[in-house]
């Protein structure tokens, strides 16, 4: 994703914030590319580390339904603290609707993240909007519901 934003948008440059193991594959492939120059590596674990500060953008791409509502909140105030006043926080994931069967990719996956994990599900917008709200992000919209972890909410922190 972030080689597809920084292609789209010639004066973007990136961070990708990953864990320590996984940064050589991406380091591989932004150089591939030829962005080296517009990304920079961090390494940490949003469990535990504080992410990059000053960014206009924070891209969640399927993270959130791994994690139980605590530890979702818990991240959401990572970001609520990294992102400059006025940026965006976009969250791609399964966004179910509110009887949690649609979509039934998402809904099938629910019960994958309750025998893998501690505490993950996939979220319903009325879910993720309240944990959004409580953090302190404003204009929450659901963009896309997505039928394959391609749902998309948007969140703003007021400038």
């Amino acid at each position: 994703y972030t080689i597809a934003f920084l292609k789209k948008n010639p004066k973007m440059k990136g961070i990708i914030f990953d864990l320590k193991p996984v940064l050589p594959m991406a380091e591989k492939r932004i150089r591939e590319s030829g962005l080296q120059d517009r990304v920079e590596l961090v390494g940490g674990d949003f469990y535990e580390d504080e992410l990059p500060e000053g960014c206009d953008l924070a891209f969640l791409s399927a993270i959130i339904h791994q994690n139980s509502p605590e530890q979702n909140l818990a991240l959401y105030n990572k970001i609520y603290r990294a992102i400059v006043p006025g940026g965006t926080l976009v969250i791609r994931d399964h966004i179910m609707d509110e009887s949690r069967i649609f979509p039934p990719a998402g809904a099938v996956f629910a019960i994958n993240m309750l025998v893998a994990t501690e505490g993950g599900d996939t979220y319903t917008f009325k879910e993720i909007k309240s944990a959004l709200e409580t953090v302190g992000f404003i204009d929450i919209q659901q963009i896309r519901q997505g039928e394959h972890m391609d749902g998309i909410v948007t969140a703003k922190k007021s400038s």
